[in-house]
């Protein structure tokens, strides 16, 4: 990506002196227009300078954008859901200065990561706060039609402009020049055989049976379960090919790359979680999966299997319930989409159902999100039951898989991606996590070969096997 920095420094003079910054502090967010021709992101290069990086692609890259650093952070150490953020969010909605075009659909510069569990710690996870909610120093977000960059910055009648100014030189010098070195080689991932032995086996029969008591003889109609599975690498990760096989494989799924210090989270996952268009909220309930098959055939038995399968069905109807419970405290007008449609991917198919709300109000939206989150496809029914027996049940810590990444606006516009069919890589070890929906009459060994079967979206790209 190409910029012409003097006149985009003529342009940030012209822009940052007409305006009077007094002593209260201003968010300060200049927009320039980027070459859409070239939009190429070379995140090797990136991942050695920036040691935050915020990367997100919906579906079809239909809208994509790459955050770093950190201008403001709207979230603290102490924030756990994302309603504590409404009144930060407020304040400096109202206390922006921008350039922003109008008509300008790309400015979501606010990012958001969140953890399944904002109770549970680990030094996994210790690089990555429970909930964040921040707007880079530094964005470029495009679309089908245009690309927009974004510096942005707080600042008062103290600020040293010159300091802002020369910050705003480095980001555009770094970024064009990654790019030139897009082409050069990167480094080569390690192939490597992972083993899913007897014992991953063993042990996620023995938690399956304790689940399934539960789910019999208790309150509790639906729960959760994940799996981690953790290899070592020998060499950095070539992330270019990483996040590019990715897109390649799922294209219809969101891509996601988050890195802070020496930890970097990153999937594909092709569950929404909300999307918010005006005052419209969207919301996806994925739950229910079979493989896909090698030839024609197998794949349309697999895909009737699924249509006709109880369990699945059941699994499914719990979070579709759930979903429009919850949307119609805040709207009057909830209304199915698509009802039990099949997505395929390259490697699964889902039960899917895409629910609609008009929204009363988007003043309460961080409300919502708290409501919604997490959803029965990644937790359980009841909500808080299925929470405190995933913590006495699962023996790893899920950090950021099965949580929230996503992109925000100032204008209450969002889209939120469940942050699932992930993995972190931590000082080269690689940890993987996958999950299956059970329900009273679930069969432990087909949960089982379901989370190999999700496990493998991340498992695959390490290895010289593209498909379980």
């Amino acid at each position: 990506m190409k910029f012409n920095t003097e006149q985009i420094l003529k342009e940030f003079i012209s822009f940052y002196t007409s305006y009077e910054v007094g002593a209260a502090p201003k968010l300060i967010s200049f927009s320039f227009k980027a070459d859409s021709q070239n939009s190429s992101i070379n995140i090797n290069r990136f991942d050695k300078i920036f040691s935050d990086i915020f990367l997100f692609h919906t579906p079809n890259q239909k809208h994509k954008a790459i955050g770093f650093g950190s201008a403001l952070e709207l979230t603290s150490a102490k924030s756990n859901n994302l309603n504590s953020v409404n009144d930060s969010y407020s304040h400096w909605r109202k206390n922006i200065i921008s350039n922003w075009q109008d008509d300008n659909q790309l400015n979501q510069i606010i990012c958001c990561t969140a953890k399944f569990d904002s109770l549970n710690t680990s030094p996994l996870w210790d690089e990555f706060d429970p909930l964040r909610i921040f707007i880079p120093e530094f964005m470029i977000i495009s679309n089908s039609k245009m690309t927009t960059a974004y510096f942005n910055f707080v600042a008062d009648n103290s600020i040293n402009f010159d300091n802002i100014r020369q910050n705003l030189i480095s980001y555009l010098n770094t970024i064009s020049k990654s790019n030139t070195e897009l082409n050069e080689p990167g480094i080569i991932n390690s192939l490597i055989n992972i083993q899913l032995n007897d014992d991953d086996s063993k042990n996620w029969n023995y938690l399956v049976e304790k689940a399934l008591d539960e789910l019999k003889n208790g309150k509790l109609q639906k729960l959760v379960l994940s799996r981690s599975k953790s290899f070592k690498l020998d060499s950095s990760s070539d992330w270019n090919f990483l996040l590019n096989r990715l897109q390649e494989r799922f294209p219809d799924c969101y891509l996601f790359f988050v890195k802070k210090n020496n930890s970097a989270f990153f999937g594909s996952s092709p569950e929404m979680f909300l999307k918010v268009t005006g005052n419209v909220a969207e919301v996806e309930s994925v739950a229910g999966s079979a493989p896909r098959g090698e030839l024609s055939d197998s794949d349309i038995e697999y895909e009737r299997t699924l249509k006709t399968s109880g369990k699945n069905h059941q699994e499914h109807l719990f979070v579709s319930n759930f979903i429009s419970d919850i949307l119609f405290k805040y709207s009057d007008n909830v209304r199915i989409i698509e009802e039990k449609q099949i997505r395929k991917l390259d490697n699964i198919q889902h039960l899917i159902t895409r629910i609609s709300a008009e929204l009363n109000s988007k003043e309460n939206l961080f409300e919502l999100i708290d409501s919604l989150f997490p959803t029965p496809a990644v937790c359980g029914v009841p909500k808080e039951l299925a929470m405190n027996l995933i913590r006495k049940l699962e023996p790893h810590d899920r950090g950021l898989y099965s949580g929230i990444v996503g992109i925000f606006g100032f204008d209450g516009n969002c889209e939120l991606a469940v942050s699932i069919r992930s993995a972190l890589i931590k000082n080269n070890q690689v940890t993987a996590f996958a999950g299956a929906g059970l329900v009273r009459d679930s069969d432990s060994h087909e949960e089982f070969l379901e989370t190999n079967l999700k496990l493998n979206t991340i498992l695959s790209l390490f290895t010289d096997e593209n498909k379980s």
